[in-house]
């Protein structure tokens, strides 16, 4: 019995030390604890870099939204109204003396002052819809434009009006005007009879293409052009834009009045190419265009009020042109000087 208890008590003491032995961890190198430290500050480093970075991205990406937005809620530029009309001011006679004292004679043409540039942006100078429709005296700046708002394009036969047109200043050119700044030409209208003698054929056509087709120049063929002999082939440059026929109605042309309105109208218009063509008269239809180049970008929509004569030498358009708005002043109106290449 004696011996029994002294093997019991032999087996606890083993017992308890194995366990103590168990329960003790070796002690980690200084080395080892070291670079665990590093790797917990560097992981947190990490965290903390990762975060930074996810909140700059997020930062910009709302910065990004809110210059779109900005730019979206920017009015339709109609540039007729801002460029080729004004209001009309009366000035005082020059001519007429004032308490019988003449007025002295005009000084030569080399001392006198340059003519100041126009103030695109001054309201007091350029028409809105609204002064048409509350009837300011409008001034057009020559017979290509209407004081309604509209602008006459010509056909590539009219003797008076030219087939050419910037879209974003809404300038009418004629051979002469366009052969000094080609590459602000965006369209070129022309009426042909040249491919059936019985059914003319309407065309918006852009330089791009009259310029380097080998057959374009059949659309010019007509009463001032008979050969290959057109303006378009000898220009330097040409603007590569777009053009498409839209299904809008007039009624629709009216009714869009800001950027993100037209950009949405854009995007949904198919079959944009380097021409439309038209065995009809074109009179209610809208064409679209765009042009994404380097220097130029613009997007617009032509809505033709009226289409007068056929293929001879009277022949025009007399078109509506809203173009996207571009400004910076953040009041969600177009800025006129950025149209003013």
């Amino acid at each position: 019995m004696k011996y029994l208890k002294q093997v019991i008590v032999v087996a606890i003491v083993l017992f308890v030390a194995l366990e103590t032995t168990a329960q003790e961890q070796p002690k980690k190198p200084k080395v080892v604890k070291t670079a665990e430290k590093v790797n917990q500050k560097t992981q947190k480093a990490s965290e903390a870099s990762n975060e930074v970075e996810n909140q700059s991205q997020q930062t910009a990406a709302n910065v990004q939204n809110v210059v779109n937005n900005a730019k979206a809620v920017i009015k339709i530029f109609e540039p007729i109204l801002r460029f080729r009309l004004k209001k009309q001011t009366i000035t005082a006679p020059t001519d007429v003396a004032v308490n019988n004292t003449p007025f002295p004679p005009n000084p030569p043409a080399e001392q006198q002052p340059a003519a100041p540039l126009p103030d695109y942006n001054n309201p007091a100078v350029f028409v809105t819809q609204n002064d048409i429709t509350q009837g300011v005296p409008i001034v057009a700046e020559s017979p290509a434009y209407n004081t309604d708002g509209t602008a006459n394009l010509g056909s590539q036969n009219n003797k008076k009006i030219g087939c050419y047109i910037d879209v974003m200043r809404a300038m009418i050119m004629d051979e002469i005007d366009a052969a000094g700044q080609s590459k602000s030409v965006d369209l070129i209208f022309t009426a042909t009879n040249a491919f059936n003698e019985q059914v003319p054929m309407y065309a918006f056509l852009t330089p791009s293409y009259v310029k380097n087709d080998g057959a374009a120049y059949n659309f010019f063929k007509g009463t001032k052009y008979k050969d290959r002999n057109i303006p378009p082939a000898s220009w330097d440059e040409v603007n590569e834009s777009e053009v498409a026929m839209t299904a809008l109605s007039g009624e629709q042309f009216e009714k869009i009045q800001n950027n993100n309105q037209l950009m949405a109208v854009v995007k949904q218009i198919k079959g944009f190419g380097q021409k439309v063509e038209s065995r009809t008269k074109l009179e209610g239809k809208v064409i679209a265009i765009k042009t994404e180049m380097g220097d130029r970008t613009a997007y617009g929509l032509i809505y033709i009020v009226n289409h007068f004569g056929t293929t001879g030498d009277n022949g025009y358009l007399k078109v509506k042109i809203k173009v996207t708005g571009v400004g910076n002043t953040g009041d969600g109106t177009a800025d006129g000087k950025f149209y003013q290449q």
